[in-house]
């Protein structure tokens, strides 16, 4: 009888020898439609906690976030983060056609690679954009059906982890052009980003009281030598997020990653994250994704049991 851990354990001639990653990477897809609505349509405004991406088929859709206002015509991809709040209307006299799907995954190195070069509008000069829009094509064919065969459900999944590649090469696009660019205003946002992501992952790493100073927006300011003002205006400029929606969405991602470690306890979670008070990490994970650390932890045990 095998005992402990030992079907766990690699031999050590394999250990010697290159092998393929391993993938414990969760994804999700929900919520894909296509619908016509007519001019004066309004979608309530909301604040999910997965990507949302959407492509204007016909017509014209304003839609207005916190801080800025866009209008979208036909063609425009739209590429909204988690917990980013808007509100979508039909703003053609001839109506509006759309179609939009919601997707997550649990790789916090996906998601801030996502969050840092992918803007809101899909740039149409961006090498992968033509990819992002013929999967984006694929999904609408495909909702001709009614029911989906297991092959139909496949080819799904199959084009999710397709757009998520080619999301990820949009993303290494727009970094290398932003190396490459004299636009100061670029290259001052990324430093600010990549600063807040820095920060972010030391504190992760050492969650001590004397590094609690480096999520503070007036560290980072102070560090790069301009005033907060200046950082939340050029960062605000590229990004359409302030630095700390863009931290709040770093501590997102790593609190789901977490969460789907059972031997963390969610106060050790909201520790590490960055939250001294566990009540206002739960309150605060619930804005973020409409339940609480728990009860995201527990759908996620379900799934794991049913699968």
């Amino acid at each position: 009888m095998l005992k402990g851990n030992t079907m766990n354990e690699k031999p050590e001639w394999l250990k010697k020898i290159t092998n393929l990653p391993e993938i414990n990477t969760t994804m999700k897809f929900f919520g894909g439609h296509q619908q016509w609505v007519p001019y004066g349509w309004t979608a309530e405004r909301e604040t999910h906690f997965a990507f949302e991406i959407m492509i204007i088929l016909a017509g014209t859709q304003h839609t207005d976030f916190d801080s800025r206002t866009y209008d979208f015509h036909a063609g425009d991809i739209l590429l909204i983060p988690p917990g980013i709040s808007h509100e979508n209307s039909c703003v053609s006299t001839e109506g509006m056609r759309y179609f939009c799907v919601h997707f997550d995954m649990d790789d916090p190195g996906i998601q801030q690679n996502l969050l840092m070069y992918c803007p809101i509008q899909l740039r149409k000069d961006n090498i992968q954009f033509v990819k992002i829009e013929k999967i984006l094509a694929t999904y609408v064919e495909l909702l001709a059906h009614t029911n989906f065969s297991l092959q139909e459900k496949l080819l799904v999944e199959k084009l999710l982890i397709e757009l998520v590649i080619c999301l990820l090469d949009y993303a290494a696009y727009e970094q290398e052009k932003i190396e490459a660019s004299d636009n100061s205003s670029l290259i001052l946002a990324k430093s600010i980003a990549d600063t807040i992501q820095k920060n972010f992952r030391t504190f992760t790493e050492y969650p001590l009281e004397e590094n609690r100073s480096l999520l503070s927006m007036g560290t980072i300011a102070e560090a790069m030598n301009i005033s907060e003002s200046t950082m939340l205006k050029v960062f605000k400029r590229v990004y359409s997020v302030s630095p700390k929606q863009y931290l709040d969405q770093l501590r997102y991602n790593e609190s789901k990653f977490l969460l789907h470690q059972p031997t963390l306890s969610i106060s050790e979670i909201a520790e590490v994250v960055g939250y001294q008070n566990l009540a206002h990490f739960s309150r605060q994970f619930k804005r973020w994704s409409s339940m609480s650390p728990k009860e995201y932890r527990d759908l996620n045990k379900m799934k794991v049991v049913k699968e």
